[in-house]
């Protein structure tokens, strides 16, 4: 993988998490304080070992431990209503 197809699935992973994040802030208590998040693709195991790798040659900061947390793609299906509206002229009466 190229660095700019890392830094754009880090961008796209990153943007998820924020998202799963924001509907269930509960999983905050599951991240320790100072923890250096990597973010992994369930479905893209190439991305993983870069990412991964990379991770392991950049220096945690003191006190911190790296978590590894991996997205994954859940497809929802929702059905929609859509109303049409038709105009119809008005019955004359007899």
């Amino acid at each position: 993988m190229n660095s700019q197809s890392v830094a754009d699935k880090i961008f796209e992973l990153s943007e998820q998490f924020n998202r799963y994040v924001f509907d269930h802030p509960e999983i905050l208590d599951e991240i320790p304080d100072k923890a250096v998040l990597v973010l992994l693709d369930a479905d893209d195991p190439e991305f993983n070992k870069t990412n991964l790798d990379l991770a392991e040659a950049t220096p945690l900061p003191p006190g911190s431990q790296r978590v590894h947390i991996k997205m994954q793609k859940r497809v929802r299906i929702v059905q929609q209503v859509h109303w049409d509206a038709n105009i119809q002229p008005v019955p004359q009466l007899a």
